[in-house]
């Protein structure tokens, strides 16, 4: 039985503890948050598990044998260092780290602690996402391809929003992107970003990027979190055009089903659909990130890994408010 701590007691914190209540052979044994609220909140839903006002007396004093980082990510490097230091395997929620030098330097603990380094990059375990990966690979599109992800909506106020803290929309939120990109398009090189402010919030709250790849391949992102708008995908191709989601070609009473449409050139599109449920992808990356530890699995979304999507995204907050190209370095 896997002994976990949970760090950070929020939304994420509390997602995680679902998750790994439908995983088997572990248990959340203690958690740690600075937030008094934080704490009641969690222990009121389980309330036979030890809490703490912060990580360090949590690893100390608590039964874990691992922990679980659900923080803003301005605290993650710190915390990971401790945890990996104290002799413990982390997994740590996206993004790895605010800025490429802390990716870093929790790479560097973990080398030297031996210790392994997770994130929380839950789309590699999406099987929405999953299907547009193996389409891609099936050929069916092209190649090279440009996948073009637009997205607005009011999001979320607090750390999110502060530039030093959580760093805004294009960091938080599509890192999704950038770290599902770097998985199916290979090594980024390269970035052109513009930047513009429709908030007073310190981060970068809209921009839209194309971060170009070794491949050929191309990814879009446009991303707001200052005004209500609408989301789209698509994925442009020499062969075909693939859409996110259903449009008008879902058939009526049918639930607990993901779609595509294909649309080859020249031919008339096809609707994929295929079982899905939001939840899984958490559950299947907690499942992984044990058996990791167990040494029953390779570890698929290794710090190593990570730290090229905040290699992409620490590029585009930096030539967004100049409107300039930058290359991606980590």
């Amino acid at each position: 039985m896997v002994k976990l701590g949970l760090i950070g007691l929020g939304g994420m914190g509390k997602l995680h503890a679902e998750a790994l209540a439908s995983v088997r052979g572990c248990r959340v044994t203690a958690g740690a948050d600075i937030a008094a609220s934080a704490r009641a909140a969690f222990g009121k839903r389980y309330p036979d598990v030890p809490l703490y006002a912060d990580t360090r007396s949590m690893l100390k004093a608590a039964d874990v044998d691992t922990a679980v980082i659900c923080t803003p990510t301005l605290t993650h490097k710190q915390i990971a260092i401790d945890v990996m230091r104290s002799g413990r395997p982390v997994l740590t929620e996206k993004p790895m780290a605010r800025t490429v030098a802390d990716a870093a330097r929790m790479l560097d603990a973990a080398e030297k602690t031996g210790q392994l380094l997770m994130v929380a990059q839950c789309r590699r375990f999406d099987k929405d996402w999953g299907r547009f990966a193996q389409i891609l690979k099936q050929g069916k599109l092209g190649r090279p391809v440009l996948w073009r992800s637009v997205m607005a909506g009011l999001g979320p106020g607090g750390w999110f929003m502060d530039e030093r803290a959580g760093g805004g929309p294009l960091i938080d939120g599509a890192v999704h992107n950038y770290d599902f990109a770097n998985l199916i398009f290979g090594e980024p090189e390269s970035v052109v970003a513009s930047a513009i402010k429709l908030t007073k919030r310190s981060a970068v709250d809209t921009a839209s990027a194309v971060v170009s790849y070794k491949s050929g391949d191309q990814l879009l992102v446009s991303w707001s979190w200052g005004i209500s708008g609408d989301r789209a995908h698509d994925v442009l191709g020499p062969k075909a055009t693939l859409l996110f989601g259903p449009g008008d070609m879902k058939p009526d009473g049918e639930e607990g089903y993901a779609y595509y449409r294909l649309w080859p050139h020249g031919k008339d599109m096809k609707l994929i659909r295929f079982r899905y449920q939001a939840m899984d992808m958490y559950v299947e990356e907690d499942r992984r990130f044990l058996a990791c530890i167990a040494g029953k699995a390779k570890c698929t979304c290794p710090g190593t890994e990570a730290i090229k999507g905040v290699a992409v995204a620490e590029a585009i907050l930096k030539a967004g408010p100049k409107r300039t190209s930058r290359k991606v370095r980590w």
